[in-house]
């Protein structure tokens, strides 16, 4: 039987459960979503005009039905309409989980939309991005048009190993400017949004993850924790192209690697690791290839290269290894500096390195002359901040390849 204490507990829970929910205490104009129930959300303030040079002022509607069906169906319909290039854009995803702790999952999408060209790699919101073009044409993004359909199915074969497949139906079209308003900067044209190359994409995909982190069941899900250990999960996934039985324009099969790693050294410091690997054998279009991931003036992200601007180095074999070590206020406190020690004064080191190269096949439908790293690149910085402030100063250098930025100085905030 239950203990006088666990009853008045569960007694407890039971109350705050039924405690009636308005609309005006979810409401936040701040957030991204507005739920007017538990299942139902359309998208936030935040997030329901964008701004671009290809679509112009663009209004927004996305319409999301979350854990349906005993938490098992995930739904959503994205509409936008650009008045600049007078398109109308879908993007509409369903999603069913299945199994006791539904550990499979079978994911379809169909979109006929604007596609950010290396949007993997972006690490920016969407109003950060309409805010820079619409005021002062800062456009750091380019874009192409995309309508197609994809399908994938993954579940968990073993406890620690889940697999997945899939098809992907696509055709990618280049898209261009289509407005050259701005509010304050009139004098000033934007830049041409890039052309890719026009293909229609036929491949099928497969992947898999490897976490060997223990999990705990509440009932409905298997949630990975290390419990503050150390830990190190893997991920790959290949998507194969073919102009024979697959009926695609190009011949091509992508492979790429994903390893996270997290490592506690001393008291409450953290070194994370990440590392990807990307190899292509064929004709890989250009909006397939892998950007590293760049940073606009004075503001940056963390894992990205302080010292390299958004879409500057590409390449369809690629590696890169970001490696940040974040010290906390460790290491004034062990070293008993005055007046640090007591401010909670954050200390974060990062290095970063890469490899690109661009295979003859795939040069050849390069629609524009690209940079690419055939020996690697290095750079090394560090950010301080303190404790409850969420905005971080950081300093970085480039070691090599040096000419422009070769000294970098940038805030890093969640907020951009």
């Amino acid at each position: 039987p239950n203990t006088i204490e666990e009853d008045k507990a569960y007694n407890r829970i039971d109350s705050l459960r039924n405690i009636p929910v308005s609309f005006w205490d979810q409401f936040s104009w701040l957030s991204t979503r507005t739920y007017f129930s538990e299942n139902f959300a359309i998208n936030g303030t935040l997030n329901m005009w964008r701004f671009n040079r290809v679509e112009g002022f663009t209004p927004r509607l996305g319409l999301y039905f979350e854990d349906y069906f005993d938490q098992r169906l995930n739904t959503s319909l994205d509409i936008a309409y650009g008045f600049s290039d007078k398109r109308l854009k879908t993007d509409f995803m369903l999603g069913y989980l299945l199994g006791d702790y539904r550990t499979t999952s079978i994911i379809f999408n169909a979109y006929n939309s604007l596609k950010i060209l290396f949007g993997t790699s972006d690490a920016y919101g969407d109003l950060t991005a309409s805010l820079l073009s619409l005021l002062n044409k800062e456009e750091f993004r380019n874009y192409y048009y995309s309508a197609g359909f994809d399908f994938k199915i993954e579940g968990e074969v073993f406890p620690v190993l889940a697999l997945s497949a899939g098809f992907l139906n696509r055709k990618d079209k280049s898209a261009q400017n289509n407005t050259d308003f701005s509010i304050f900067r009139k004098d000033r044209s934007f830049l041409n949004n890039p052309p890719i190359y026009d293909a229609a994409i036929n491949a099928v995909i497969a992947g898999f993850k490897l976490d060997f982190r223990d999990y705990i069941e509440d009932g409905y899900f298997r949630n990975r924790s290390s419990f503050g250990r150390s830990y190190t999960t893997f991920e790959g996934d290949l998507t194969h192209s073919n102009t024979d039985w697959l009926n695609s324009d190009l011949d091509f099969t992508t492979y790429r690697v994903y390893i996270n790693s997290f490592t506690k050294t001393f008291r409450s410091a953290v070194l994370n690791i990440k590392l990807f690997g990307m190899y292509n054998d064929g004709a890989l279009p250009y909006q397939d290839m892998y950007a590293l991931p760049g940073n606009i003036n004075l503001v940056s992200k963390s894992y990205t290269f302080r010292t390299l601007r958004v879409n500057e180095i590409f390449g369809e074999r690629v590696a890169t290894l970001n490696l940040e070590y974040n010290l906390r206020d460790e290491l004034f406190k062990l070293l008993k500096i005055p007046g640090l020690k007591d401010w909670e004064i954050t200390l974060t080191l990062f290095f970063n390195t890469a490899l690109t190269e661009i295979g003859s096949e795939s040069a050849e439908l390069l629609p524009l002359e690209i940079q690419t790293f055939n020996r690697p690149f290095y750079e090394i910085g560090f950010g301080i901040s303190q404790g409850i402030i969420p905005l971080q100063l950081e300093f970085a250098w480039k070691l090599n390849y040096r000419g422009s930025n070769n000294f970098v100085v940038s805030l890093n905030t969640f907020a951009f």
